[in-house]
């Protein structure tokens, strides 16, 4: 009986773990093109459960604040761009989006609007939770994200992250991300660009080569996602590997 019952507490303990919220570095971009049809690619750093629900957004942040007009509000395919699992997803799986016909994820259901990705400068945001329009905010910085869970950020095709004016091709760290744990990275200056650096690691070794631009491959050439890498071998906490095709 004791047995059953421990049985029955690691059995509730991993249904915690799959019902838990996620949080920063529990994804990553690593891949993108913003050239010809914009598209890009994400890895999930932990099993997603069915109906996991992941936003994308390609606007940008000043002193705390989304450019609504940017993706967010936008009055025509207004986004953000969602994701939402439609079954188990295991770590490690690599999610492409390619913003052609028909428009839709390699894994998952599509909601909302696509983002428009400039080869002169821009981002991608994931997150949870909403970002509202706030009249408390100075047009067009009005994006308010308190009710939003900030996973990870990548910023690419300029000179880095712009903490003194954002906007435009540039844009600042939103809070609940930062450089300093790779839960915000800059890619380079690339136009087009995937993560070409080691597949197998803990998430916060992977993140931490994901920063290195040195670890990325640029191109010319508008989309190719044959190239992208097509899944991690994802470590968790106990050691073993969970590698994805």
């Amino acid at each position: 009986m004791k047995y059953l019952m421990a049985f029955w507490v690691v059995f509730a303990g991993f249904q915690g773990i799959a019902r838990a919220q996620l949080r920063a570095g529990d994804v990553a971009v690593i891949a993108y093109s913003t050239e010809g049809t914009d598209s890009f690619a994400w890895v999930g750093f932990r099993d997603l459960p069915e109906n996991t629900v992941i936003h994308f957004t390609s606007s940008s942040v000043s002193n705390g604040w989304f450019r609504w007009g940017d993706h967010l509000g936008r009055s025509v395919g207004p986004g953000p761009l969602t994701w939402t699992a439609t079954n188990l997803v295991k770590a490690g799986t690599v999610v492409s989006w390619v913003s052609g016909t028909p428009k839709c994820w390699s894994v998952g259901a599509i909601s909302g609007g696509v983002p428009a990705l400039s080869f002169s400068g821009d981002q991608i945001f994931a997150y949870t939770g909403t970002i509202v329009s706030n009249a408390a905010g100075t047009a067009p910085w009005s994006g308010d994200a308190r009710q939003a869970t900030l996973l990870f950020g990548l910023n690419f095709a300029n000179g880095g992250w712009d903490n003194v004016t954002g906007g435009g091709g540039t844009s600042y760290i939103p809070a609940g991300l930062s450089t300093n744990n790779a839960t915000a990275v800059h890619a380079g200056v690339y136009r087009n660009a995937w993560y070409s650096g080691p597949l197998a690691g803990s998430a916060s070794e992977i993140r931490a080569a994901l920063a290195c631009p040195g670890n990325w491959t640029d191109t010319t050439n508008a989309v190719i996602p044959s190239f992208w890498p097509s899944g991690f071998s994802i470590r968790p906490p106990d050691g073993m590997m969970i590698r994805v095709e």
